[in-house]
């Protein structure tokens, strides 16, 4: 495949996902600053923004959050990361169903609307009920190929990162209030896993299993440990038999930080380990570039997160 085509499709995989997280946590913070007894401060906004992808801005009320994560140009937001994910599929259209490009593209002119301002929730619903909607038409109208398996490892990398930082800089913030059972369960439906830990556990929510849930999991799809294994399997496919690439064997590494760790582990030093993965991560972006991108033709970062940096779509 064309390192231009293999760009983009990881690309639009990448950017739905994050606009899906974007919408889904923003909607279950205001919800959070709603629930609770005691009035939220400005550090709550303020390290909303860091888990957004905002570190160090001097946002601190709910109004400017939602307007920046919706519609901000410097940094991941909702509108940019739709934008992103079009412009990527119009590179590859001829690889993708029309049905998937159609509603992507339809989705990307909702977004561009101010109708998020009187009906939030509606809003946000709808981001990430179209973004689910594109995901059943990878699976179930898209050939199984190599086009879909670079899809398809954009958006598990992007989730794997996504709720390794959410889990990790949640234990740390939360260390000192552990029995918070509600900032906890709002951890558990940011990452879209509330309903699934309430099946598998009984007894309410508590810091180490909803780090066991989110982090290591291996049959929960929004855990850590079964993404980094999706991308694994679909690297394994796009190498082919026999061939055991830096990014494969990076990724093989990455999976097995998932396996090896526990959830006292991770509790007892959250911020080191998201550390480790975030490094680990940029290696394998760093490994994929130029195992597949061709990094002298690629930008080498996406404009506001340089820290998770993948190739940039160049325009056509």
């Amino acid at each position: 495949m064309l390192s231009r085509a293999a760009t983009s499709l990881t690309l639009l995989g990448r950017h739905l996902e994050r606009a899906d997280h974007l919408a889904r946590i923003l909607g279950v913070h205001v919800a959070l600053s709603l629930d609770r007894t005691d009035e939220p401060g400005p550090e709550f906004w303020t390290r909303f923004m860091d888990l957004a992808g905002w570190p160090g801005g001097d946002t601190s009320r709910r109004d400017q959050a939602v307007e920046v994560v919706i519609t901000g140009t410097l940094g991941p937001s909702v509108r940019a990361s739709v934008a992103a994910a079009r412009l990527a599929a119009q590179a590859v259209r001829p690889s993708l169903p029309s049905e998937l490009y159609e509603q992507v593209n339809a989705l990307h002119w909702r977004v561009q609307k101010p109708t998020w301002q009187p009906d939030l929730y509606p809003f946000l619903t709808d981001v990430q009920l179209t973004i689910r909607l594109v995901d059943g038409l990878l699976m179930d109208t898209m050939q199984h190929d190599e086009a879909r398996d670079f899809v398809r490892l954009g958006k598990f990398l992007e989730r794997t990162a996504n709720v390794t930082a959410i889990v990790t800089r949640k234990s740390a913030e939360l260390a000192d209030a552990p029995e918070d059972a509600l900032e906890w369960s709002a951890v558990l439906k940011s990452c879209f896993a509330f309903e699934s830990y309430q099946s598998r556990y009984s007894g309410g929510v508590t810091p180490d299993r909803v780090i066991e849930c989110l982090l290591l999991d291996q049959t929960l799809p929004r855990s850590a440990r079964f993404s980094a294994q999706v991308a694994l399997d679909s690297v394994s496919r796009i190498d082919g038999p026999g061939r055991r690439s830096k990014p494969k064997r990076l990724l093989s590494k990455l999976h097995g930080m998932f396996m090896d760790t526990t959830a006292a582990a991770v509790a007892d030093e959250p911020r080191e380990f998201e550390t480790e993965c975030r490094s680990m991560l940029r290696q394998l972006e760093l490994a994929m570039r130029e195992a597949y991108f061709h990094p002298s033709k690629v930008p080498s970062n996406v404009v506001g997160d340089e820290e998770r940096a993948m190739p940039q779509q160049q325009q056509q």
